[in-house]
């Protein structure tokens, strides 16, 4: 088990499976924690990719109390576990919210930089703008909170039996993700809702690396407009969409989303 201190005196956890480069980095969503990316990590391994996975500030077995969960803290969080790691090349993966974490400290990478990967990526944007016409309201994601700290245990098991897949996933998987949201503290909600009026257009049209983005065409989490906006938007961007699949693809249909993953990784390794 490793731990890394990376502000306020506090440690996050992460585990690190070397292997060829580039290194994937895995960032889990919101109130998750890396144990969510399990096969993930045994598909890059079993194909000889260096693989590091963590927890989220508040979030699985990092420290519970951080005070700030901000996503440009848990970018931070993310460049400290490059360097700190003295990885070379990377190529950065974010489900949902991590979607967010991954795309802020792609900003911050620089030439360590290999490709980009968006699954179900809350990125550029979560919720409508003037001119982003796609996902909610920000009230809707100040209401989300109200209803997740008012009852967390029955919010949490709605979000992961109810809301998540779409996709053919067995009741065990269901409630495997529900006691792994249930591991995060009240802190994470911060990070929900920093998603109200993020805006990571700039960032991402910034990027001049590839940015796989990876959705779900059932997704009822993340509006799948984000995603095809999100490809559309970077200067390298492809889009892989699953029709059956959810917010989750990688649980839902593994084999494609990860053959998927690792030609894209194998295309940039050659870059």
């Amino acid at each position: 088990m490793s731990y890394l201190t990376v502000a306020e005196g506090k440690q996050i956890y992460f585990e690190h499976y070397p292997g060829s480069q580039p290194t994937v980095v895995l960032s889990h969503g919101y109130g998750m924690s890396g144990q969510a990316w399990a096969n993930t990590v045994a598909r890059l391994m079993d194909a000889g990719r260096g693989v590091v996975v963590y927890d989220h500030r508040c979030c699985g077995r990092s420290e519970q109390d951080f005070a700030d969960v901000s996503i440009e803290a848990l970018g931070d969080d993310l460049v400290a576990l490059v360097d700190h790691l003295k990885l070379a090349r990377v190529v950065v993966n974010g489900w949902s919210l991590g979607g967010a974490v991954v795309m802020d400290a792609a900003g911050k990478l620089g030439h360590r930089l290999a490709g980009v990967v968006l699954t179900g990526g809350a990125t550029p944007r979560y919720t409508q703008a003037a001119d982003f016409p796609y996902g909610g309201q920000p009230a809707d994601v100040e209401a989300t909170i109200v209803a997740l700290r008012a009852d967390r245990v029955n919010f949490l098991k709605a979000l992961y039996f109810d809301g998540v897949f779409a996709g053919p996933v067995t009741e065990d998987v269901k409630h495997w993700c529900w006691q792994i949201a249930l591991g995060a503290s009240p802190g994470a909600d911060a990070s929900m809702l920093a998603l109200a009026n993020l805006d990571q257009r700039d960032t991402l049209k910034a990027l001049n690396v590839p940015v796989l983005v990876c959705i779900g065409s059932k997704d009822g989490v993340l509006a799948p407009d984000i995603a095809r906006a999100a490809a559309e938007m970077a200067q390298d961007g492809r889009l892989l969409e699953m029709p059956e699949c959810g917010h989750a693809p990688f649980l839902e249909d593994p084999e494609r989303y990860h053959n998927a993953l690792l030609a894209f990784i194998d295309e940039v390794s050659h870059a």
